[in-house]
């Protein structure tokens, strides 16, 4: 009877632990099939997700899908003083106030003419290459008329497509020209970049352009590149048509451009042109040749001799900047402050001096925070030849981009611009105030 009782004790505590163990295994149990109903749940949630954006992409006739972006962007803007154009001023003007005096004018506005659209596709393996295409829409057509339309009108930027191999590139379609194939960081400054007419030549024009990597060591690489270009004078000879051709395409020959780069990084090409560069560098020296015909038996040749830097300094900073010394470039993007030719002592239906300048801009970036970038930077153009109207042309920029919660930003730009013309000195201030999303 004792060995019994004695045994008890062992035979409830035995059960207890059979119990303990049965209820730990349950609860194991529970967790698994709770943690298959989350998963499951979730998977079901990703493939709606992807049937979704299977059903709404965009794709072309040739199979590829198109991968849309857009930014939707409401400006701003007031500008004390008399400008090229008061939604984005490039140079000032002489002006006085309506009622006279020594007052400026002072003009206020809103819009959306610097919205984006755009849109891009790739392909692998299309003649040994890797083939890559898109286009960029703004809505800036006919904004520079006299009296622009209330309504915004579409207007191709650019329009390019890439034949890319592991040391040669192709590319064909509308871009920047070659020997300043870089622009400031700018929200206010879009249709037109910012330091137009003070150093920066921007104009997007069609053209055939080459790349071939001479050499590479490590992130090191060196790079030959030469282009085809429209010709473009932003010029019309005296007396022709609105539909005539400009001076450039009336002298029959295209524009030709070169430059050797210098490379450290292995992913340039794949970062944002309005990115602020924590690592890398980019160094390049160009050359521009061109003619336009004046007459029928007086072609003049148009050149320039450009040099571009990009490089991230460290800490989240980057200098960005370009010069050059050419002449007859209005038509590359507002080169000579938007001069090919001398006014002053030409008597009417003449043509001036063709005009040489010396130019060139240089903006710092800074993004010490994911959400905010800043800058600040100075552009500058002087002419030379005594018929120039137009002589000298300075702007300088402060920029800061906030970014509260993506995909949602605020803008503000401030400029000041100084112009000297051959009867005195002009200024000007300019604010922009943006508000926007990117899609």
């Amino acid at each position: 009877m004792l060995a019994l009782s004695g045994a008890w004790p062992s035979v409830t505590s035995a059960q207890q632990r059979d119990s303990t163990a049965h209820d730990r295994w349950q609860r194991t149990l529970d967790s698994l099939a709770a943690r298959l109903a989350r998963t499951d749940s979730a998977l079901t949630l990703l493939q709606q997700q992807v049937a979704t954006e299977a059903a709404s992409g965009v794709r072309l006739r040739s199979r590829l899908q198109l991968d849309l972006s857009a930014r939707l962007v409401v400006h701003a803007s007031g500008t004390r003083g008399g400008v090229s154009a008061a939604e984005i001023p490039v140079f000032a003007t002489p002006a006085r106030a309506a009622g006279g005096g020594n007052a400026r004018p002072q003009v206020f506005g809103m819009s959306m003419r610097q919205a984006l659209l755009g849109g891009s596709a790739s392909m692998d393996s299309v003649a040994g290459a890797t083939l890559l295409a898109d286009f960029e829409l703004d809505f800036f057509a006919r904004a520079l008329d006299a009296s622009p339309p209330l309504f915004p009108e579409p207007r191709l930027r650019t329009a390019r497509v890439f034949l890319v191999w592991p040391r040669t590139e192709v590319l064909l379609g509308m871009e920047t020209p070659l020997i300043a194939d870089l622009n400031p960081v700018s929200t206010a400054g879009v249709a037109i970049p910012l330091f137009a007419a003070a150093g920066n030549l921007w104009n997007w024009l069609p053209q055939l352009r080459v790349t071939r990597t001479l050499a590479t060591r490590g992130e090191w690489a060196m790079a030959a590149q030469g282009a085809v270009l429209s010709p473009n004078a932003s010029e019309r000879p005296l007396g022709a048509t609105s539909g005539g051709a400009d001076l450039g395409q009336a002298s029959g020959r295209p524009a030709l451009q070169s430059r050797v780069r210098l490379r450290h990084g292995t992913d340039l090409d794949e970062r944002a042109a309005q990115a602020v560069w924590t690592s890398g560098m980019e160094i390049g020296v160009g050359a521009h040749a061109a003619w336009l015909r004046t007459a029928p038996a007086n072609t003049l040749r148009s050149w320039a001799i450009a040099a571009d830097v990009h490089a991230a300094l460290g800490h989240g900073v980057e200098v960005r900047g370009e010069a050059y010394r050419g002449a007859l470039v209005r038509g590359l993007g507002g080169g000579g402050i938007g001069q090919n030719f001398g006014t002053l002592g030409v008597p009417a239906g003449g043509t001036g001096p063709p005009l040489t300048g010396t130019a060139g801009w240089l903006q710092l970036n800074g993004q010490w925070h994911p959400s905010l970038v800043h800058g600040m930077g100075c552009g500058t153009d002087r002419v030379h030849g005594a018929g120039a109207d137009r002589r000298r042309n300075g702007v300088c920029a402060l920029h800061t981009t906030w970014r509260p919660a993506m995909p949602l930003f605020v803008s503000l730009e401030y400029r000041r611009l100084r112009t000297r013309y051959a009867d005195g000195l002009w200024r000007a201030q300019h604010w922009n105030l943006a508000f926007g999303v990117d899609l």
